[in-house]
């Protein structure tokens, strides 16, 4: 997967390259902190009859790109849906935005430093979803 997260000390900084960014049309996207409403971590279902592809690829090993899901624009980026971050936005180009992060503990760590006021929550239910 073509895709790094940078987090810097306002945003996080989403870099996408290689075929993710072909696909998606978008090499960064920009998320500042203030925009964050909520951060969730572990398991996103991806609902194959509710999901409208805008731009992107989906495999069963494979999910990135735009996406229109119950009315809400998403962007996805993953193959693990069990280990993944899960951003809830407002004011943003993206309603949610959903990707795998290896060290996704220490990520959220670092965005809650930044931006105490985001809520976090730890989602281990089956089928979960924003």
């Amino acid at each position: 997967m073509s895709f790094q997260v940078v987090a810097g000390d306002r945003e996080l900084l989403l870099n996408i390259s290689g075929w993710t960014a072909a696909l998606t049309l978008r090499r960064e996207i920009k998320i500042p902190y203030t925009s964050i409403e909520e951060i969730r971590v572990g398991k996103f279902h991806f609902s194959w009859t509710a999901a409208i592809k805008r731009t992107g690829i989906t495999t069963f090993g494979y999910k990135a790109g735009i996406f229109m899901i119950e009315d809400e624009k998403y962007f996805l980026a993953y193959h693990n849906e069990n280990e993944v971050v899960m951003l809830k936005l407002k004011g943003c180009e993206f309603d949610h935005i959903v990707f795998e992060s290896r060290n996704y503990e220490q990520l959220v760590h670092e965005i809650m430093r930044d931006c105490p006021s985001i809520n976090l929550n730890e989602n281990e239910e089956e089928g979960d979803k924003i």
